[in-house]
């Protein structure tokens, strides 16, 4: 309940956008009540690059998809890296404003700028690749392992910008893929095994737990610091993120691996 009292809607805004550079990016608000897609009365979207106080669209209004969503589309000219202060990185925002029954409500979204966002890596056919028989032990009428795919990766990205990361510079996505494929198999366990209560379910779920944090702790990253579409040192890897508490200075510690030239973090 929110303190005030007021009917209040959920906004699916969990992760900033990493909008793409030089093309056009389509971007969307879902507004939900009640676990049902709230169809707005109209919309209007706003950009500001790079924490500044100025608009490159305002208040421009959206389209209302028949599903009840909001949408923009941001053109290419919009996200030009060479124009003045549209800069590579975070401290973007969007910010939408959409009217419902008349009452208009604001929310923003974080978003950063990019040369080549990351995608998920991992696909149906990975998961399958360490258990074949998985469609044929999820719920009825499951075609695909999308949900579970979906779910693991979004808190993968989270968990990686609270422990101090960031999305739109990592020049590997690849970093991700054993962590995301270990958390959606154990959320696929995890799922059927409160339905059915098979014992070797849940340790199926215990295992894919246990392995993904294990891969969480091996993460070595990859980065496109300059943005040039390019690993700035493909022959070494960092290591991950580590959270860094208000008021004490905590070192970068570099992951080597053998055969490999050593990172200097300056």
């Amino acid at each position: 309940m929110p303190v005030s009292g007021e009917l209040y809607y959920s906004y699916d805004i969990s992760l900033p956008d990493i909008l793409q550079a030089g093309r056009p990016n389509t971007v969307s608000l879902t507004v939900r009540h009640r676990g049902s897609v709230v169809t707005p009365d109209s919309a209007t979207f706003s950009l500001y690059p790079n924490g500044s106080q100025t608009a490159v669209i305002d208040a421009q209004a959206a389209t209302i998809t028949a599903e009840g969503v909001s949408t923009y589309t941001i053109g290419a000219s919009t996200l030009d890296p060479t124009a003045s202060g549209r800069d590579y990185g975070a401290g973007w925002m969007e910010t939408w404003a959409v009217t419902i029954d008349g009452v208009v409500y604001t929310k923003n979204r974080p978003a950063a700028m990019s040369i080549r966002p990351i995608e998920p890596t991992v696909s149906d056919q990975d998961m399958l690749d360490e258990h074949s028989d998985l469609l044929a032990l999820a719920p009825s009428g499951t075609t695909n392992l999308e949900k579970y795919r979906a779910s693991a990766w979004g808190d993968i990205l989270r968990r990686w910008i609270r422990e101090g990361g960031c999305l739109w510079n990592i020049g590997n996505p690849g970093l991700f893929f054993e962590c995301e494929r270990e958390l959606a198999l154990a959320k696929f366990f995890m799922d059927i095994a409160k339905n059915d209560g098979n014992e070797g379910y849940q340790q199926a779920y215990e295992h894919h737990r246990r392995e993904y944090g294990a891969k969480w702790k091996a993460i070595a990253a990859q980065y496109d610091r300059d943005q040039d579409g390019r690993l700035d040192d493909p022959d070494s890897v960092e290591a991950g993120p580590t959270i860094v508490h208000r008021g004490v200075s905590v070192p970068y510690r570099p992951r080597y691996r053998h055969g490999r030239r050593r990172v200097v973090i300056l």
